[in-house]
C-alpha cells in the first residue's frame, strides 16, 4: 500500500514538473507573441492587459506548482521514511511469525527433553541404588578382610605363644633335669658321706671290739 502511494506521488510530481515545463514554454511563447503583437499592433491595449493577466495567472500557477513539487518531495521523503519504518516492522513481524511457527517444534523438543530428564532421573535413582549396594558390598569386604587379618594375627599369636611355650617347656625340662641331676648328685654325695661315716664307724667299732670286745652302736645311731 505504501509502495503504491509512493508511486502515485512520484507520478504526480513528474506530471507537475512536465506541466510546469509546458507552462513555462507557453509563457515564453506568449511573451514573444506579445512583443511581436505590441510591435505590430500597438493600438490593441485591451488585449495586452488580458495577456498580462494571463501571464500573471500562469506565473502564480507556476509558483504554486513549484511549492506543490517541494511539498511532494517532502511527502516523498516522509513516505520513504515511513516505508522503511513499516518495512522494519514488517520484518520484525515476519520474524515473530517465524518464531511463532517454531513454537510447536520447540514444545515438542521440550517434551522430548522432559521425557529424557524423567528417564535420566530414573537412571540416577537406579544408579544410586547400585552405588548403595556397592557401598554395602565394600563394607562387607572390609569386614571380611578385617576378620581375615584378625584370624591371621590370632594364628600368628598362637604360633608365637606355642613356640614360647615349647621354649618354656624345654627350659623347664632342662631345669628339671638339672635339678634332678643336682638332687641325685646331692643324694649321691649324702650317700657317699653316710657310707663313709658308717665305714669309719664300722672301722672304729671293729677296732674297739677288737680292743675291748664291746660295741657302742646305740650311741652313734642318733646322728643318722
Amino acid at each position: 500500500m505504501l509502495e503504491s502511494l509512493r508511486e502515485r506521488l512520484l507520478s504526480v510530481q513528474q506530471d507537475l514538473s512536465s506541466g510546469l515545463k509546458i507552462f513555462s514554454d507557453k509563457s515564453r511563447e506568449a511573451k514573444i507573441n506579445k512583443q511581436r503583437t505590441a510591435q505590430n499592433l500597438p493600438e490593441f491595449s485591451a488585449g495586452l492587459v488580458l495577456l498580462s493577466r494571463y501571464e500573471d495567472s500562469w506565473a502564480a500557477l507556476h509558483k504554486g506548482a513549484k511549492e506543490c513539487a517541494k511539498t511532494g518531495e517532502l511527502v516523498d521523503s516522509e513516505v520513504v521514511m515511513l516505508s522503511a519504518y513499516w518495512e522494519k516492522k514488517r520484518s520484525g513481524l515476519l520474524d515473530l511469525q517465524h518464531q511463532l511457527q517454531q513454537i510447536p517444534v520447540f514444545l515438542a523438543g521440550l517434551e522430548s527433553t522432559t521425557a529424557s530428564l524423567v528417564q535420566l532421573e530414573a537412571h540416577f535413582k537406579e544408579m544410586e541404588h547400585h552405588l548403595l549396594h556397592l557401598e554395602d558390598l565394600r563394607g562387607q569386604c572390609e569386614l571380611q578382610r578385617y576378620k581375615h587379618m584378625q584370624i591371621l594375627q590370632h594364628e600368628n599369636y598362637k604360633k608365637t605363644k606355642r613356640k614360647e611355650l615349647e621354649i618354656f617347656k624345654a627350659e623347664l625340662d632342662t631345669e628339671h633335669v638339672q635339678k634332678v641331676l643336682d638332687m641325685e648328685h646331692t643324694q649321691e654325695m649324702k650317700l657317699k658321706e653316710r657310707q663313709k661315716f658308717f665305714e669309719e664307724a664300722f672301722q672304729q667299732d671293729m677296732e674297739q671290739y677288737l680292743t675291748t670286745g664291746y660295741l657302742q652302736i646305740a650311741e652313734r645311731r642318733g646322728k643318722y
